[in-house]
């Protein structure tokens, strides 16, 4: 018999900066070897959950407004779903000493499915593919000149037009006229084109996951805070473990109740004006309006429960940089301004901070394949038939994953070739989206982080190996239309994290992970298919349409429009004025290039700034001294989530530091529950207050979540 190992001899390497041992946190009577697939039952529900998301989540984003549940990567849908399962088998085998007929890898698949289609109908797809193709055309007006400078490059059938026998585009922004139907037929051509598009980026993603899954979960061990909670939760119900049930744990109620009672209060103040909130944080740029000190702003405090929760589950040295670097670009920014060396109004926003985040960015993404290289080169070689093949013969095999990436790599590059896109900017572009993806799902499996941004898009990447003027006003508006459906609002909904944490789940509860791909396959099929019923009907019968519902709407397709028009214009001009010095044998002077003709070399100089920094930043945590995780300079590349939960990460390490060191391992084992439950009680309180909200009609709700 082997022998069993302590909390005290399990935790002090985690208290150091690393990870438990993944032995040690097993779910409790399941083994690694032990993989099963789902019933019938879990498939059902899974599948029923899925549908109930994409009808709800148009109406309640969009029309209710207040806390948006797919304007992030937090699974406060599916974490609420399970929390109703769980709840549903605890009760049953009180009462009837029966599981309901469900099991552990039922509740998995159910969670797997809803967490990662969560975005598809609201801020994921649906709504910047139907924003980013038709609104120049529903905005466009003589005077903003979208439909001379734009709309001649944008393919006729990427988006519905309005003729004289139909308004698809009118009613759908301003609302269906009384007597009308809604026009299925004219969206479900190019829906089902972009939906081509986007499940051909969604094979790659599935792809690098699946092969990347053995590096990151069994040799580096990364934390995965987002998939803990489920496994958690679902640990102790078969009651022969070390842990209680979820729902049977004091810690972990207490949690719950403790932040739903306290959302509660704050949420009836919509409906009882005499009662006032507690304030969840503040703003103290108003305290910091005289120099130097207003060069810390922006500079808020605010407090989220479920990032302090998260952040208790994450490694010391991971929390403490989250928060460090934010401080520390604040006083960098601050002396910077005082010595005139930075613009003000450069400071974070935009600027250098951004660039080296960004940079970072990449150079994370790049380390990360290249301590996947042995990885990758066996299961390559494997892949070939070169190599035996390792691990259970029933599970996905290597040269089904590289099969995929290559279908659907080819597929992607392909469909933008259609379009009329040359095949080095279709591959660069693919290969600059794929490389963000990893790097931000690295962030988010290593520090579970589900609120980050990136501010430089794929199309401004490419556009510094080949200038806009050089790609043509044409292949430029395609790829920048192409890439803001792709990576929606800034990358803050990406699919890859989730679904490299569902894989990574699947492995520690027991899912087979053939069961697990073909679920999340046919739910994302599914969730496509409910969004466009959903969306098109709540958007056609809100009233003043969807121009009415969000800025997603109005603002954001006219600021997108009017940036595209002002590049086409440069990279015209540029063209006449080149061929005017041509016709006289002259080579126009560079001094008269206009920017979409220019190199930004000072933002090209802070990328690889950001590269070199994380370089050296794991080249001297590897073999020098100890210096703070890189995490947290990242996080630089879209400064506005850094903003919001800076001050949540810092609670969340503080209370780890305070426990650690007063209480010691046995206490941090046992108060790991109360912060699994703030946060399991944050998404249950953000979901039924949004039911409330649903059935009162309150459409501007109380703010529950970053966003």
């Amino acid at each position: 018999m082997a022998e069993q190992k302590s909390g005290a001899d399990l935790v002090p390497e985690h208290l150091q900066g690393r990870r438990i041992a993944a032995e040690a946190a097993l779910p409790d009577g399941v083994a690694l070897e032990r993989q099963e697939g789902a019933t019938w039952r879990g498939w059902a529900l899974g599948l029923f959950f899925t549908a109930l998301l994409c009808l709800c989540i148009p109406y309640f984003d969009f029309v209710l407004r207040g806390t948006m549940l797919s304007n992030n990567m937090f699974p406060a849908s599916a974490v609420f779903f399970l929390f109703v399962t769980v709840g549903a088998v605890t009760l049953a085998m009180r009462a009837l000493q029966s599981r309901l007929g469900l099991t552990r890898q039922d509740l998995v698949l159910i969670f797997s499915m809803t967490m990662v289609v969560n975005a598809i109908p609201g801020c994921g797809f649906f709504t910047f593919w139907v924003a980013q193709t038709s609104g120049g055309f529903f905005y466009k007006t003589p005077e903003n000149g979208f439909a001379e400078k734009v709309l001649p490059y944008v393919p006729e059938s990427w988006s519905p037009h309005d003729t004289a026998a139909s308004r698809p585009l009118e009613w759908f922004y301003t609302g269906l006229p009384q007597g009308q139907s809604i026009p299925w037929a004219e969206w479900a051509g190019p829906y089902a084109l972009w939906c081509g598009a986007l499940l051909m980026l969604f094979g790659a993603m599935f792809a690098l996951c699946g092969l990347l899954r053995r590096q990151w979960s069994e040799h580096e061990q990364l934390a995965f805070p987002l998939a803990q909670l489920p496994e958690d939760m679902l640990a102790g119900m078969d009651g022969t473990g070390q842990q209680p049930p979820f729902f049977k744990d004091r810690m972990a109620l207490l949690g719950i109740v403790l932040i739903f009672v306290f959302h509660t209060y704050n949420n009836l103040a919509d409906y009882f004006p005499k009662m006032e909130r507690f304030p969840l944080g503040s703003n103290m740029d108003q305290y910091l309006s005289e120099p130097p000190w207003r060069g810390l702003n922006p500079f808020y405090m605010k407090i989220f429960p479920s990032v302090i929760g998260l952040t208790y589950l994450i490694s010391l040295e991971v929390s403490f940089s989250l928060w460090f670097f934010f401080v520390l670009s604040r006083f960098l920014a601050m002396g910077f301004i005082s010595a005139g060396l930075l613009q003000e109004n450069r400071s974070y926003w935009s600027g250098p901070f951004v660039d080296i985040g960004s940079g970072a960015l990449v150079a994370l993404a790049l380390g990360s394949f290249y301590m996947a290289r042995k990885e990758l080169g066996n299961s390559f070689m494997e892949a070939l038939g070169l190599r035996p093949r390792e691990g259970d013969p029933s599970e996905l095999s290597a040269r089904f994953w590289w099969a995929l990436l290559g279908v659907s790599m080819a597929g992607s590059v392909a469909w933008m070739m259609w379009a009329g896109i040359s095949f080095v900017c279709a591959a660069l572009i693919l290969l600059i989206i794929l490389i963000v993806m990893t790097g931000i799902t690295r962030m988010t499996c290593e520090g579970g982080l589900f609120f980050m941004q990136m501010y430089i898009f794929p199309a401004h990447f490419l556009g510094m190996l080949q200038t806009p003027a050089v790609m043509g006003s044409a292949q430029f508006v395609k790829l920048a239309i192409w890439d803001r459906v792709m990576v929606a609002d800034w990358y803050r909904v990406a699919f890859m994290p989730n679904i490299m944490n569902t894989l990574h789940l699947s492995g520690r509860t027991g899912l087979k992970r053939r069961t697990l791909v073909a679920g999340l396959a046919v739910a994302i099929v599914l969730a496509l298919g409910a969004t466009f019923f959903s969306f098109m009907y709540t958007a056609y019968h809100n009233p003043g349409g969807a121009g009415q519902m969000a800025w997603y709407y109005s603002e954001f397709p006219r600021g997108e429009y009017s940036k595209l028009s002002a590049i086409t214009s440069q990279i015209e001009a540029y063209k006449k004025k080149e061929e005017s010095y041509r016709a006289q044998n002259k080579e126009l002077p560079e001094s008269e290039y206009p920017q979409a003709a220019r190199r930004d070399w000072a933002q090209i100089y802070w990328i690889f700034t950001g590269v070199a920094l994380m370089a050296v930043t794991m080249v001297v945590r590897k073999f020098i001294f100890w210096f703070p995780h890189p995490i947290g300079y990242v996080m630089w590349m879209g400064p506005y989530p850094l903003v919001q939960l800076w001050f949540s990460f810092f609670l969340g390490w503080l209370a780890k530091v305070l426990i650690v060191k007063f209480g010691g391992a046995r206490i941090y084992m046992t108060t790991k529950r109360l912060f699994i439950g703030l946060v399991v009680g944050e998404a249950c309180a953000t979901i039924f207050w949004k039911l409330i909200a649903a059935w009162q009609g309150n459409i501007n709700g109380y703010f529950m979540l970053p966003g």
